[in-house]
Parts: C-alpha cells; structure tokens; sequence
C-alpha cells in the first residue's frame, strides 16, 4: 500500500469515512490532515518504519492524554479507534511489513517563526516548566517504553545509555569518513566534554526525566494568548537541560537571541528552578543537540532534502563545535 491507501485504511478503524486528506509533511513520519464530513479536523500520523514498537508509540499518547487531563494543557489530544486503542496497527503484505497510525484532533494556533518575540518566548518558558513539573510527578503507566533522547544512535528505540562508548566511536568514524580524520577526532572530543557535563549533573529527578525534546519553533505554536506544543514523537528520558538547549539552539543563529533567550529562562524560573551552574551547562546541551543533527544530515545526505547542501550544513556544524571546544 501506498501512504494515502494507508491513511484511508486507518481512518476506517477509527470509523471516520468520506473524509478529505490533505499531505502535510512526508520527511521522517507522514502526517495529513483529515477534514471529515461534519468539519471535524484532525491529524492523521503514520509512524516511520524505524518506529515499529506499537508500546513506544502507545507510550507518547499515554503521555499526551495525561497531560489534557491533568494540565489542560495546549497538546495534541490522542483519539482512540474503536477497539479503544490509541495506536492502529495496520498489516501491509504488499510491502512485508506493518504500519503505526496514530490520530490527533486539530490543534489550533499559528506558529511564529518570524516574528517571535521575549514576550512569546517568555511563555514558551513557562509551557515547557509546566512540561518537566508534570513529568516529574506523573505515575509511570505500566509498560511505558521511551529511548534516551540523548543518545547519539538515531535508531535506537528502547531506554538505552547515553554513554555508549561504541556509538560514540561509529560517530566519529562516520564524521571522518565523509570529511577528515581531524574532523572525526573534533567529534570525539566533543562527545568527551559533553559526556562529563552528563554525568556530573547524574540522572537524579532534580535534573533527568521524561521530555518533549523537541521543543523548537515550528513545533509551539500560539492561539488565543496561550502557548501550544505538537509533536511529541522524540519524546522521552534524558536531561531537562536538554529540553531547555533544543529550544535556544534552533534560535541560536538570530540577531535578537540574547533576549530571547533571557525571556524563556525567565519564563521557566517562574515555576521551576534553574540555577546557574545549571544554566552555564546549557552549552553542552546545545552542542550535543548540534551533533545529533549533524550524524543526522550525514545519515540522510542521499536523500532529496539533503543531497544538494548536507557538505555544507556539516561544515558549518564542524565549525561550531570546534568553537564549543576552544578554551
């Protein structure tokens, strides 16, 4: 089947019929939207083929509808199909395989890319501490499944360990292999400076949790005077620093930055604490965001999306992280 046989397919299970799709984004997962016969919209996901354990995604959902229920917070709400599952699992004999659909109703609001301003950042802050204070005391349902989000192996699936000494060899043999030896050894040792941060700061509740991950700005969007976050799908455990990182990092390259940033920090200090140790580590983070980024492109670099620019997207993060290392 193709991707539109199987939109249409999964929309049966959830007993939605004669409804019309629109292709929003086909890059990792494939995502339309629905408009069904009565104006009801919603977000239809097909898991990519990398994420084939149906309890990792059940997990992500789990999440989601706690926090609807819990905070009333601006999330995608998950709709359960009508065997009361919120993960339809579609088999596909033609292609040997089966396919993860999950449905979202609509979330409204606008993002804000260009426009962003201290005052919307100040908000985002404020969102994304409500994210970690909800973490940080919700049950654990049982057979909650999520991976590190800090590992540097894009395929893992399971809770693994970030400091994986054989992954952290392949990335720097991967980097060396498509630019120099010198660039491989850069890699190494920034994955030693970022490693040291990581343990020192330990997996204890005050700093490691369960995270968004993805928190950057075409992921929050603003309706209403109220903030909003989409996409959970990279959820799971690691640093709540890392959180904080991933959302300064994909801000990093505008002029206005330093108010931005300073907006959001104080935003999150307004219900969570951050001290400035804590603070001063947010490079790390930023950089080990950076470099998942680039094994990424490196990943992909034949594809389409890439395969005109990945030479120079990777040089220019090279050229970053050496920064994060100089003295």
């Amino acid at each position: 089947m193709n991707k539109l046989d199987v939109a249409r397919e999964a929309l049966k299970v959830y007993e939605i019929s004669s409804a019309r799709l629109a292709l929003l984004k086909n890059v990792y997962n494939t995502t339309y939207r629905v408009i069904a016969r009565n104006g009801e919209q919603y977000v239809l996901r097909i898991s990519h083929p990398r994420r084939a354990v149906p309890d990792i995604v059940r997990s992500e959902l789990l999440w989601l509808a706690a926090l609807r229920d819990d905070l009333c917070t601006h999330v995608p709400q998950p709709v359960m199909n009508r065997v009361m599952q919120y993960v339809t699992i579609l088999p596909d004999s033609e292609n040997h395989r089966t396919h993860l659909c999950a449905l979202f109703r609509w979330t409204t609001g606008r993002f804000l890319s260009r426009s962003l301003s201290p005052s919307h950042l100040l908000r985002v802050g404020e969102l994304l501490a409500h994210l970690h204070d909800h973490a940080t005391h919700w049950k654990l349902p049982a057979g909650f499944i999520r991976p590190c989000v800090e590992s540097l192996n894009p395929l893992e699936q399971e809770q693994g360990d970030a400091f994986d000494r054989a992954i952290a060899a392949s990335a720097a043999e991967a980097v060396a292999s498509v630019s120099t030896r010198e660039h491989g050894a850069l890699v190494a040792a920034v994955i030693r400076k970022v490693w040291s941060v990581l343990q020192r700061l330990g997996d204890g509740p005050a700093d490691f949790g369960l995270i968004h991950a993805d928190v950057h700005q075409w992921n929050y969007l603003f309706h209403g005077g109220q903030v909003g976050v989409i996409d959970f799908d990279d959820c799971g455990f690691g640093h709540w620093l890392y959180d904080l990182a991933v959302t300064l990092y994909c801000l990093s390259d505008r002029p206005d930055f330093a108010a931005l940033r300073s907006a959001f920090l104080t935003g999150y200090r307004q219900s969570r604490p951050l001290s400035s140790e804590q603070e001063r580590g947010l490079e790390s983070f930023m950089a080990l965001r950076r470099l998942q980024d680039l094994l990424w492109v490196i990943g992909e670099r034949h594809k389409p999306a890439f395969r005109d620019r990945w030479q120079t997207l990777t040089m220019d993060s090279l050229r970053r992280l050496r920064d994060f290392i100089r003295p």
